[in-house]
């Protein structure tokens, strides 16, 4: 019998084609899907990636009792006054290198680099080559952010900058023929510029090229003597002592740069006020929260030292009245010109004396950048320039007085208008103090008190003449 349903086979090609788009679906979603699931662990992957590059470009750990060298100014702090931090002629280290308004300058640097060799024929280029290529990556550590330099500019930098630093301190100590030394701007400019918070290389480089070219000479004094006369010839302090500074082999071998140099050898260490500060000991931070605290260009932290025991729970003075109050409640301001101290401030039966303060604009920078190392540094435990500019921002309120203390010779300047001259006193700097703590805090209590009880007096006796109780 004959079965008329009929079932079609299908074709095998058809069966084939079938199956192969089916795969091709198949196959295409396993391949979005691995490339969605790709895309989601992207980021995770370029996170550590990238984590790890920045990791591998930092220096090796160091030792964490060795504190941060060179800072970068707050930014906050540096705009307002830029013109006070940067440099103006050459750069030093890597902050400021490149500059186009510097790059006059960074080409005489191969200058001196020839002319300091051809004084020393004996040194070899290659040897300072290799001792700076040994000293790199403790230089990177000394400073507070990474260095983005490779190790060939890197080292070519600490060369170059290091001679330039000796080779110009020989020039000018010895008055030898230098086409930039009778240019009176650069002259003064390079002076400035090597007391920038900023634009500083490790000392122990300088120190190191020294040794390399003087090694008969174990103090190297010779050599850093010159060091100190260049940056003793900016006026800020060194005029104003009015004497030699005495140098010793240690205080130059403890210097971190020449910043920090100039601060040792020139911000006095009176102890007119400093002997009166009772020694408490209290709880120092580590060295690792000291170096963090550094870095936040922050000294707040607890340091030794306390008032009277008498004063301790007392209010400390943050705030004494400003010059022409003074004056006006019969305080006599008087120029300590015999002093060779400028902290050497005394006060005594209603007399304030201090030594005259004289700023120009590079003294001004001077100024300003020894506040930035001592707030950032922290070396000195009561802040002694930095509680000295909180005295002079009490006294300078405004022009007028301004014009009392120019009128009285404790302050000259040379700005254009005695507004200028208050606004750069109340702005220039800042400073973070412990006011119950620091250089002259007790002399900021004792103009506030004579202030307060001489005031009282004055009122009352006012008031009696007015009512015929006095004469």
């Amino acid at each position: 019998m004959n079965n008329n349903n009929h079932i079609d086979t299908p074709d095998v090609t058809v069966i084939q084609e079938v199956l192969k788009q089916i795969v091709h679906e198949e196959t295409v979603e396993k391949t979005l899907k691995a490339i969605q699931n790709e895309e989601q662990t992207r980021p995770k992957l370029s996170l550590e990636l990238s984590l790890q590059r920045r990791l591998d470009k930092l220096p090796k750990k160091g030792d964490e009792t060795v504190p941060l060298v060179i800072f970068r100014i707050p930014a906050n702090v540096r705009e307002r006054h830029r013109i006070f931090y940067e440099p103006e002629v050459v750069s030093i280290g890597p902050f400021y290198r490149g500059r186009e308004s510097l790059r006059a300058m960074e080409e005489q640097k191969i200058y001196l680099l020839r002319d300091f060799l051809a004084c020393y024929p004996e040194t070899d280029i290659k040897v300072l080559v290799r001792e700076m290529s040994l000293l790199e990556d403790r230089a990177r550590q000394c400073y507070a952010e990474s260095i983005s330099l490779d190790s060939q500019e890197f080292v070519k930098m600490l060369l170059l900058d290091g001679c330039f630093i000796l080779e110009y301190a020989i020039k000018w100590s010895n008055n030898e023929p230098d086409r930039l030394k009778h240019v009176r701007w650069a002259t003064e400019g390079i002076l400035r510029d090597l007391l920038l918070v900023e634009n500083q290389i490790p000392f122990f480089v300088v120190m190191k090229l020294i040794s390399l070219i003087q090694p008969d000479n174990k103090n190297n004094t010779d050599l850093l003597g010159l060091l100190v006369k260049v940056i003793g010839a900016n006026k800020f302090l060194g005029n104003i002592s009015g004497s030699s500074v005495q140098v010793e082999t240690s205080c130059l071998c403890e210097a971190r740069n020449l910043a920090h140099l100039y601060y040792k050898l020139f911000v006095p260490k009176s102890t007119s006020y400093l002997s009166t500060l009772k020694h408490t000991p209290v709880p120092v931070p580590s060295s690792r929260i000291r170096r963090l605290f550094s870095s936040l260009k922050l000294c707040t932290y607890p340091q030794p030292g306390k008032r009277d025991t008498k004063q301790i729970n007392e209010e400390p003075v943050y705030m004494f009245p400003c010059a022409t109050e003074l004056l006006q409640a019969g305080i006599i301001l008087k120029p300590k010109k015999s002093s060779t101290d400028l902290l050497d401030i005394t006060f005594q039966d209603g007399v304030l004396e201090m030594p005259p303060l004289y700023l120009d604009p590079h003294t001004k920078a001077t100024f300003v950048n020894i506040v930035a190392f001592e707030q950032s540094n922290g070396e000195d435990e009561f802040l002694p320039f930095s509680s000295y500019v909180a005295l002079v921002e009490n006294l300078v309120k405004t022009s007028k007085d301004v014009v009392a203390l120019r009128q009285c010779g404790i302050i000259y300047t040379f700005d254009p208008s005695e507004e200028e001259a208050a606004l750069f006193f109340n702005h220039a700097c800042h400073v973070v103090l412990d006011y119950s703590n620091h250089y002259f805090a007790n002399l900021f209590e004792e103009i506030k008190g004579y202030y307060d009880t001489h005031q009282s007096k004055f009122k009352n006796k006012t008031a009696g003449r007015m009512l015929g109780l006095g004469k």
